[in-house]
């Protein structure tokens, strides 16, 4: 994949700023709760134009799994409600992790949206002027047309790491890996290895594509490379990076281990990656 397909630099951003079609994003989720909230920073500080999405706003209700995807007409209906159509330009970013972004990035993508981007080094990296006052954009529509193979269920994770012909990946820090971080997922899929989501980054930015293509030339990867993480986000940069290294068969476990946990499915801890059989 063209890095100019998935990353926009501030600078390019800065000139089109103002386009009648472009949607600009702040896909920020904070969950410290004694810190501030991303709506918050949102509205004391944001990209001129830029409207907050909720990650909510694109997921299931009907699930206490987090932030899942709902079906196709209904995927299409929530794009459409946050002011998306198939013809406008998308540009997400966050104040945070580049994860928030990319997990809207993989979304839309998913959903067939042809036209969105994520702004590498996110606010950090914009040098122009912010604005407080909230934004919003009048409601589109948008027809979807689905890449079913960008994600993965828990099906397809037990059966791939059964036969070995793919590689599952978790994306999150060695030491929740190794379940020694108490978070509520902590450990690893048996069978999963760890390639932790900050090997992807430099910085808040997605390290140079050469970078990228030289760490996965390292990995075994097989013919399908899968990612998971704690609920589906995370994962979604390495996914990204994937992309960007040039492997094309990548999807994401929507489930992650929230769901890996719930339905009390082998989980390992400690460094190694154990097995399902």
């Amino acid at each position: 994949m063209n890095r100019s397909d998935l990353l926009i630099e501030a600078d390019e951003l800065a000139t089109i700023i103002g386009d009648e079609k472009l949607r600009i994003f702040d896909a920020t989720v904070v969950f410290d709760p004694n810190a501030e909230s991303a709506k918050a920073r949102y509205l004391k500080a944001h990209i001129p134009g830029a409207v907050f999405l909720d990650h909510n706003s694109l997921s299931r209700s009907d699930t206490d799994l987090m932030y899942m995807l709902p079906a196709e007409a209904e995927l299409a209906d929530k794009i459409g409600a946050i002011g998306v159509s198939n013809d406008t330009s998308v540009v997400v970013y966050s104040t945070d992790m580049i994860g928030w972004a990319t997990r809207i990035w993989w979304v839309l993508k998913y959903a067939g949206h042809s036209n969105i981007r994520v702004l590498n080094g996110g606010i950090q990296a914009w040098q122009g002027e912010l604005q407080s006052e909230e934004n919003s954009y009048e409601p589109g529509v948008f027809t979807a047309s689905l890449s079913p193979d960008m994600f993965a269920s828990k099906e397809e994770v037990l059966e791939i790491i059964k036969s070995g012909s793919s590689c599952v990946v978790n994306t999150l820090p060695q030491e929740i890996y190794q379940g020694e971080a108490g978070t509520p997922y902590d450990g690893h899929i048996s069978g999963s290895v760890n390639h932790s989501m900050m090997d992807m980054m430099d910085g808040f930015s997605m390290k140079s594509d050469e970078a990228l293509k030289a760490y996965f030339a390292e990995k075994n990867i097989n013919k399908r490379l899968i990612t998971y993480c704690g609920g589906g986000i995370a994962a979604t940069v390495n996914a990204c990076a994937a992309k960007l290294a040039g492997i094309e068969d990548v999807a994401v476990y929507d489930g992650s281990m929230t769901e890996w946990l719930t339905e009390g499915l082998p989980v390992t801890t400690g460094a190694e990656t154990g097995s399902i059989t």
